[in-house]
């Protein structure tokens, strides 16, 4: 009689060692399933913030543009009393500024704080503590 009821405790011990690897494995897949939500959405990020360097990068050629253009018109004569060069300058100031925000923007989002994966970490965090 007592091999019996051994038997059946060793079967309900290897059955919460079943369970308790199911419930690790289910786990395992939502975090999983985080990270990949959490990566998708830095790649987003990565692509947005690419797009503003490459446009203050454009914005940026254009406005060395304008600075040339700006020289050349110098030497002309007429609006502005002959002063070409003033609106040219005006127009280098605004697209560098421009250019300037579109850069801040770009690197804010390609900085080394909005890549990590904040939720998956302080879900492993949690379950590490607890």
């Amino acid at each position: 009689m007592k091999i019996a009821s051994a038997a059946q405790g060793h079967r309900g011990v290897g059955q919460l060692l079943r369970e308790v690897a199911q419930d690790g494995a289910h786990l395992a897949r939502q975090e999983v399933n985080l990270a990949r939500i959490e990566f998708a959405q830095i790649a987003r990020d990565i692509g947005k913030g690419t797009v503003f360097a490459v446009a203050a990068a454009m914005l940026g050629l254009l406005t060395v543009q304008m600075l040339v253009f700006g020289f050349a018109l110098l030497m002309g004569d007429a609006l502005f009393r002959g002063h070409y060069w003033i609106a040219a300058f005006i127009l280098t100031a605004i697209l560098g500024g421009v250019a300037f925000y579109l850069l801040k923007r770009g690197t804010a989002l390609l900085s080394p704080k909005n890549i990590k994966p904040e939720q998956t970490l302080a879900t492993l965090r949690r379950h590490k503590d607890g």
